[in-house]
């Protein structure tokens, strides 16, 4: 048996089930074992950046690892972007690239690539496998240590010798046991007495991590009575029609979200599963942490005090540090439902409801549209541009939806990609992808990968006939900026139609309603979308528009 197949075969045992990437010389024998591997199904991309962002996504979503293959050379390059974004999801994502054969290597060989030192720094092993008897052992490896701890990306580059290697029939690798998360029980009841003894004085902040604990977070929040805010990768973590629900914080925060955290209404912030980065954290608003303590939750001990004083750190599973915190405050009692909303009546309002008056037709009406006319089970799955200030705004995720952004690294075109990894980690879930045109010409070619799969995507491209984002942060930066950020509109519906895709060209509100979505979303394949706006009104971004300046001056 070839080595790279007992490789995949043990991949198999542990649950993988999709390979993520683009065929090439130097991974053949990969695409090859596939044919005698059917429980390994190949989803084959049109960028190998693209694949990175689909693998991601499933990974996140399943909680199972996926596997990402690229050519040596470009095709590894090509993955070193959506390897950092898993890098900083903490995604355990295993990308293998190829190599030249490793009796030719540094003989400038085409596509010749020394990938192991360029990967090192955007992830938790990058190794070259030199030995194909060891091939299947560096694999189980680096699958264990993609896994342990505090999961990440692992890569491994092998010369396509080393793959095609007969090595004879082999027992695959057993993997040692991997150490089940425990909690600081003393952190834990420290936070819970300083909890209690705050009553009603008290603010929540949900960041990604809080998704694993949405529903306990609920009962959680409930429990306290304390209003909830949500960064914009933990947006969905908690409900936003919920009566507690403050909105969101950070880049593009709701007023209330910001006017309740930055005030002194509260005497502690309950962080959870937040990296309290730029974007989390308003530019690292100095009101949201002043005159209050912090108690800080997350299952990785690094994130813990690394942007602020943490007055109470807890480290550990997050659902379980949760459900820990719920046991200790139970002699308290739980307010009924009547007790939240009577203590927070001015918040029954939901983040994301309408103004009053008719809405004008632009980016924001749009969304604000798409919302109201989405299924109550629906995925949103955003991607990077201007059109994602407005969704983080006016997106109102409700119980039993979803929301993803890969906002954090940021890449153009994660969204195009990732949406199809989150399709295939639930099928039967409505998805919906956001983007823009910018993002659109990078890696739209990714709806053809949803029409091979047949995929009931629905992309809805915001088409504002310029780089929205880019123009206008410096129009509010520098009051002026290049023609070259503008260009002359391109039909996107034209793109599908001749791309043989079902497709829609939106105006106005009154072709953005619920009957519509729900027929765009029952032809079982994908659906293009194309919102026509003028993307003249300024987007919310100045909070990031004044960490740039500060950054420039």
């Amino acid at each position: 048996m070839r080595a790279i197949e007992v490789g995949l075969r043990f991949l198999v045992q542990q649950g993988v089930k999709y390979v993520f990437g683009i065929p090439a010389g130097s991974i053949n024998a990969i695409y090859d074992a596939l044919l005698d591997i059917p429980e390994l199904k190949p989803i084959v991309a049109k960028h190998e950046n693209s694949s990175g962002y689909m693998a991601g996504s499933y990974t996140r979503i399943t909680g199972i690892p996926s596997l990402c293959v690229a050519s040596s050379g470009p095709g590894a390059t090509n993955l070193v972007t959506p390897t950092a974004n898993a890098w900083k999801q903490k995604l355990p994502v295993i990308f293998i690239t190829g190599s030249v054969p490793s009796t030719k290597l540094g003989k400038g060989g085409a596509q010749e690539l020394y990938a192991e030192p360029i990967f090192a720094s955007i992830t938790k092993m990058s190794r070259t496998v030199l030995d194909p008897h060891e091939l299947p052992e560096i694999l189980a490896e680096a699958y264990h240590t993609a896994i342990s701890g505090v999961p990440g990306p692992v890569h491994l580059a092998i010369p396509i010798d080393i793959q095609m290697k007969d090595i004879g029939e082999r027992e695959l690798p057993v993997l040692p046991a991997v150490e089940q998360p425990v909690i600081d029980l003393a952190a834990a009841k420290a936070a819970a007495q300083r909890i209690k003894a705050a009553g009603s004085k008290g603010a929540i902040l949900l960041g990604n991590g809080a998704k694993t604990a949405s529903d306990s977070i609920v009962q959680f929040a409930e429990t306290l009575g304390w209003g909830v805010a949500t960064t914009p990768r933990g947006k969905g973590a908690f409900p936003e029609n919920h009566p507690l629900s403050l909105g969101g914080y950070g880049l593009s925060a709701n007023w209330k979200a910001s006017e309740y955290l930055n005030g002194g209404n509260h005497e502690v912030l309950l962080i959870i599963g937040s990296s309290l980065g730029e974007l989390a954290t308003s530019n690292w608003e100095p009101r949201l942490v002043a005159g209050r303590e912090l108690i800080h939750i997350d299952y990785d001990a690094n994130e813990l005090g690394k942007v602020y004083e943490t007055h109470y750190p807890v480290h550990g599973e997050i659902k379980l540090v949760i459900a820990e915190l719920l046991e200790q405050l139970s002699a308290d009692g739980q307010k009924d439902e009547a007790a939240v909303s009577d203590a927070f009546a001015g918040l029954a309002e939901a983040a994301a409801a309408a103004e009053p008056g008719e809405e004008k037709w632009n980016t924001r009406s749009a969304i604000r549209g798409l919302s109201a006319a989405a299924p109550k089970d629906a995925r949103f799955f955003l991607d990077i541009g201007e059109f994602m200030t407005y969704s983080i705004q006016n997106v109102l995720i409700e119980s039993g939806q979803e929301f993803d952004i890969d906002i954090n690294f940021g890449g153009m075109g994660s969204g195009l990609g990732g949406v199809i990894g989150a399709q295939l980690a639930e099928p039967s879930r409505p998805t919906i992808c956001i983007t823009g045109d910018g993002c659109f010409f990078m890696h739209g070619m990714e709806v053809l990968t949803a029409k091979e799969y047949q995929l009931p995507i629905l992309f809805v491209v915001i088409n504002n006939a310029r780089l929205g984002m880019v123009y206008h942060g410096h129009m509010l930066q520098y009051k002026r900026c290049l023609d070259d950020f503008s260009q002359e509109r391109v039909s996107i519906a034209g793109i599908a139609i001749s791309l043989g895709l079902r497709h829609a060209e939106i105006t106005s509100l009154d072709q953005l309603q619920s009957e519509h979505v729900s027929e765009w979303l029952s032809h079982g394949e994908p659906v293009v979308v194309e919102v026509v706006v003028d993307g003249n009104e300024i987007p919310p971004m100045g909070e990031r528009v004044k960490f740039l300046q500060g950054a420039t001056y």
